[in-house]
């Protein structure tokens, strides 16, 4: 081989590593995800028939009992599409909680001590879907230097255990808090039992749902992490140590959840609801308890608040109205870029024929309320339209892309 034909076989060789080198990564494996087929081994639970068009949204801690603007609150709450309350607050009034509860004929969690009183209640069984075990045990087993020995990992599963024995016809419900919830939650966690992963693998297992709440658009230390990305992050985080099998339900505030810190709008509750949907949680529970430096607080900001009363009905409708979509197979064959570098979230279902892409921009530490972005998805089709839902427009499909405008945070659903 004379040197112009060494050259240029080296320049060929050249040119083909570093089209190796830049190749782009094989996506990994998209887990299918939870299955509502997994409600159906409780008979009294939220969803005993596995039924595709549930989509579970709840509110945490509420009185069924209380009124708000004229209504008990066991009415109210379904009205707005809130399906369960999560919890009964635990005191010598709980009797007339138990009460209300019957007149208005919600459903609930009720707190893991009550079984005895929940099985005695047959009158009433479709009332009680579960139980919660605990909240935040990861946080309080070590509180203010305090050792609290029945909030350990391995006291949460025998306490879960114990109820599942008397009561196999409902599900545990733990909430946790950022210390499982977060990507850096072993910083400042307390006690260890064996190590921080196992401690929360095993706090997981006590719990047939879970949630962990972190309150990214209100926390009052603004050197945390802040936008409507972190709730999406707060469900991977915990699919880590709960597997993929486990409904995870995405935790949002409908109010001022710190005694400082900021009170969330509209537009960002509906931004991190959907942030956790795309990042495949497959339920809400909304947080409408509300506090302030002065010492005052309510405890249904959710009704309270007209703006914010009215965004959760609508986005509630719109979980509903889609989950057929939402509780379908998570599905490999689609990615999303922007042309600005803002991450993009998506979604890829297929239910009967119809393929249903959903997609959200991001935010990042950098822009936490996201940025505009043009967008690009890559789907499973070659060409043809897909109709943009709720939207009343199509888009081309072309070469297998999608190419579409998006606000900040903003999402989209496409069919095709």
């Amino acid at each position: 081989m004379n040197r112009t034909a060494a050259l240029a076989a080296l320049a060929v060789a050249l040119t083909a590593c570093t089209a190796e080198a830049q190749r782009p990564a094989d996506p990994p494996p998209v887990l299918a995800g939870p299955s509502v087929d997994y409600y159906k081994k409780w008979a009294n639970g939220p969803n005993p028939t596995g039924d595709p068009t549930v989509f579970p949204i709840n509110v945490w801690m509420q009185d069924p009992s209380g009124i708000e603007n004229g209504e008990k609150l066991g009415r109210a709450y379904p009205g707005i599409g809130i399906d369960f309350g999560i919890g009964l607050w635990e005191d010598e009034w709980w009797y007339l909680r138990q009460e209300g509860l019957h007149e208005t004929d919600w459903r609930v969690y009720v707190d893991g001590t009550r079984v005895d009183a929940v099985l005695a209640d047959t009158a009433h069984a479709r009332n009680y879907v579960g139980y919660l075990i605990a909240d935040e045990p990861d946080m309080t087993k070590v509180y203010g230097d305090v050792f609290h020995p029945d909030m350990q990992p391995s006291a949460i599963v025998e306490a879960a255990d114990a109820v599942r024995a008397k009561d196999p016809s409902r599900p545990t419900y733990l909430n946790f808090s950022p210390w499982m919830g977060t990507p850096t939650g072993e910083v400042g966690y307390g006690y260890i039992e064996k190590s921080y992963e196992e401690d929360m693998r095993t706090y997981c297992s006590a719990a047939d749902i879970a949630s962990a709440d972190y309150y990214g658009w209100t926390h009052p230390d603004r050197n945390h992490t802040v936008g409507a990305y972190s709730y999406g992050q707060v469900i991977d985080t915990m699919r880590k140590w709960c597997g993929p099998d486990k409904p995870l339900y995405g935790f949002v505030e409908t109010g001022h959840p710190h005694d400082r810190g900021e009170i969330i709008e509209p537009d960002q509750l509906e931004a991190a609801v959907w942030n956790t949907v795309l990042h495949g949680a497959t339920g809400i529970n909304y947080f409408a308890h509300s506090f302030y430096t002065d010492g005052t607080g309510e405890y249904s900001s959710v009704l309270t608040r007209p703006g914010i009363k009215a965004r959760v009905a609508a986005v509630n409708a719109r979980l509903k109205s889609l989950a057929p979509v939402l509780n379908a197979p998570n599905l490999p064959g689609v990615t999303a870029a922007s042309d600005n570098g803002i991450p993009v979230s998506a979604l890829h279902k297929q239910v009967g024929d119809a393929r249903w892409v959903l997609a959200q921009t991001d935010g990042t530490k950098e822009h936490p309320r996201s940025l505009a972005a043009r967008v690009t998805l890559t789907v499973p089709v070659s060409s043809g339209t897909a109709e943009v839902v709720d939207e009343n427009r199509t888009v081309p499909i072309v070469d297998g892309r999608i190419v579409d405008d998006f606000g900040p945070y903003q999402v989209r659903v496409y069919r095709f």
